[in-house]
């Protein structure tokens, strides 16, 4: 894992963290929800989706298509 960005702040201390992560030679952004442990040690959830990085610019031109500018 390279950088991880946290997006949203939840309840708990779980947070919404997007970042690029690699399996089986191939990379992906991840947007997965995060979790503090009992040691206190933050950890990923199965609770997100991983998109091929080649399909980055279809989910941009969608985010743009559906959120107005003038909401951002």
């Amino acid at each position: 894992m390279e950088e991880r960005i946290t997006v949203h702040e939840k309840a708990r201390g779980e947070t919404i963290n997007v970042y690029i992560g690699e399996y089986r030679g191939t990379k992906y952004l991840h947007i997965r929800e995060w979790y503090v442990d009992k040691d206190q040690e933050e950890k990923p959830t199965k609770k997100g989706v991983a998109i091929p990085i080649d399909k980055i610019e279809a989910l941009q031109d969608a985010i743009d298509r559906l959120v107005p500018k003038s909401s951002k």
